[in-house]
């Protein structure tokens, strides 16, 4: 009999559902099982529901954006490697992230194998 191993929990949070199925299919190859929401609230009811080893969060979202529920989390002591995509990443948002532990920048349209290093800058213990 096979043993499966344990698929990781991830959140992604993106107002583009396109966005954010794909974002599911390709973590699930990468052996993440993810729940997906539109919008920063979700997100913030979820992560208060549970534990996830990532989180994956468009920038602009409606109700709270992805910035606010990365300092959020930090300000509770939450480390979680967050990933942030954006279509436009403004030198205002890089500055306000540039000190936050286990995150990394995803600009949109990104292929792949951008979204996996993404995800392997934001897991290792260095400022991304």
């Amino acid at each position: 009999m096979a043993v499966t191993k344990p698929l990781l929990k991830c959140l992604v949070a993106d107002d583009e559902l396109q966005i954010g199925m794909l974002v599911r299919e390709a973590l699930f190859q990468q052996g993440y099982e993810s729940d997906v929401v539109s919008d920063g609230d979700q997100a913030a009811r979820k992560l208060a529901q549970g534990e996830y080893s990532l989180i994956v969060s468009d920038v602009m979202m409606p109700s709270k954006t992805g910035v606010e529920l990365v300092h959020d989390l930090r300000a509770r002591g939450v480390l979680t490697p967050v990933v942030l995509m954006s279509s436009y990443l403004s030198e205002e948002t890089l500055f306000s992230c540039s000190a936050v532990e286990h995150l990394a920048f995803l600009q949109k349209p990104f292929a792949l194998g951008d979204l996996r290093q993404a995800i392997s800058r934001a897991t290792s213990s260095v400022r991304c």
